[in-house]
């Protein structure tokens, strides 16, 4: 399904789909805010996490909570550097999709700069994966050394279920 003709012109069209959450383009206040972060409804939402490590050699643990959307969902880790996940090398940058990674993925990051990124994806029924765009968006609830992402994907609502996942400083 093209959500894009669903804009916010057609809100009968959504209401008839059964589309009960407020239709919100994040896309548009990101643009207008060149990639920070926004305020909507008193919490901040990004569209990309940055967590300082204390190490350069840090152990996280990845945790799928909770997923509802369409679409499959996904979270990608980068950094200057590499991942060790059970004994194997994985460059900067990898995908961990919700629905072939194990629940819960420990892994041990290896950071040149010592900066974790973070943020989510989600693949369309055509196969394309996408990020950063029209209703995608992350609120992140810091808990010590636990972090919660509640993501919305690319449909332009504002309920922050599609992903749900949390990821946890391990100490070394």
């Amino acid at each position: 399904m093209n959500f894009k003709k669903f804009g916010p012109m057609n809100i009968g069209l959504w209401i008839r789909l059964g589309i009960k959450h407020i239709i919100m383009d994040f896309q548009a206040l990101f643009t207008q805010s060149k990639g920070q972060p926004i305020i909507y409804n008193g919490k901040e939402l990004k569209m990309i996490d940055r967590v300082t490590l204390k190490e350069s050699s840090t152990k996280i643990k990845i945790t799928f909570l909770t997923t509802d959307s369409i679409w499959k969902q996904g979270v990608v880790i980068k950094t200057k550097g590499y991942f060790d996940i059970n004994d194997q090398k994985f460059s900067d940058k990898i995908v961990l999709w919700e629905y072939t990674a194990p629940k819960e993925v420990e892994l041990i990051v290896k950071s040149k700069d010592k900066i974790l990124v973070i943020y989510n994806v989600w693949e369309t029924l055509d196969g394309t994966i996408h990020y950063w765009h029209n209703g995608g968006a992350m609120y992140v609830e810091e808990r010590d050394q636990t972090r919660i992402y509640d993501c919305n994907d690319g449909v332009a609502d504002d309920d922050f279920n599609d992903l749900v996942f949390q990821i946890i400083v391990l100490q070394n």
